[in-house]
């Protein structure tokens, strides 16, 4: 099931079942120009000050019924540096080593989960370090981990995004999504003038895709700095595959430049600085291949 019909408003609402979060907070405060001397990168894993150590690991949460994990987060957990560093050996031998840690962010629709107790499970693979986050600390989300939750409770889950009192009351502005967008899109031009890489999460609670500056494209078609759409769809989820085949049937699709990132299948398209064009293909987006009411659309932009 991959949509559910809602007893609110009587509409099918799309069910999300990934996040994923690219920093750890602590590193996203931090200003550009101290980041050299005050973070270090050892295989993914990040080191802030010389003393704290974090590892971004997947949070997966069952469902009855649904093949595991059904929702799964990605998320920054922090652990010790020394027992890090004492376990290299180890690790490099493809052996699983816990740590005791805690979670770094807060997850959509748990509150209060930042700084709960956690395991982290980590172990060498050849596609690199894969890492998941036990929670150990009496709460919701340690409840919804221990065991699939019911298709009630994924609903329950799924209505904080579609109809939560206090993310309505934020996201239902005056200002259209287009005029919202384009003051986003507004936002990242001092970005461009840096030379920054940036990118702009679109969604509901979860990313659906991106925009991102055009030099994090695999291809750059225009030699100006400017605007990429950032597209992936894991086929290795049922719920994806309708979305997939939506898009392909899209003509807009066939001038997207595909591209199996990961085995995941990714679709991008340079649109340089032509905002107009930008607008138009992600608001069709939005509504041909997801669905979705546009003006409860959120987005997000930052500094990668």
């Amino acid at each position: 099931m991959d949509k559910y019909n809602c007893e609110i408003c009587g509409k099918k609402h799309a069910i999300y079942t990934s996040l994923e979060i690219p920093f750890p907070r602590i590193i996203s405060e931090i200003e550009e120009k101290e980041r050299d001397n005050r973070v270090k990168e050892i295989d993914g894993f990040y080191i802030v000050d010389d003393t704290l150590l974090f590892a971004n690991g997947w949070v997966n949460i069952e469902v009855e019924g649904k093949e595991f994990p059904f929702f799964y987060w990605k998320t920054w957990t922090s652990i010790s540096k020394e027992k890090f560093m004492d376990n290299l050996e180890e690790l490099n031998s493809g052996n699983v080593i816990e740590f005791d840690g805690k979670l770094e962010e807060d997850l959509p629709f748990y509150l209060n989960s930042i700084d709960l107790k956690s395991k982290t499970l980590i172990q060498a693979a050849n596609e690199g370090m894969i890492v998941e986050i036990l929670i150990q600390e009496e709460s919701k989300l340690k409840e919804d981990q221990s065991k699939p939750i019911s298709e009630k409770r994924m609903i329950e889950i799924m209505q904080m995004i579609h109809h939560h009192p206090k993310r309505e009351k934020s996201v239902n502005l005056d200002k259209t999504f287009r005029v919202r967008l384009l003051e986003e899109l507004e936002k990242t031009q001092g970005y461009l003038k840096s030379d920054k890489n940036f990118a702009i999460n679109i969604g509901t609670g979860t990313t659906l895709f991106q925009i991102v500056s055009n030099e994090m494209l695999e291809t750059k078609r225009y030699r100006e700095l400017g605007f990429g759409l950032h597209l992936s769809f894991d086929d290795s989820f049922d719920e994806m595959n309708e979305e997939i085949s939506k898009f392909r049937s899209k003509e807009y699709s066939k001038r997207f430049d595909f591209y199996n990132l990961d085995d995941i299948p990714t679709y991008q398209i340079d649109l340089g600085t032509n905002i107009d064009e930008l607008v138009v293909l992600v608001q069709s987006i939005l509504i041909e291949v997801y669905g979705e009411n546009i003006e409860m659309i959120e987005m997000d932009s930052f500094e990668i």
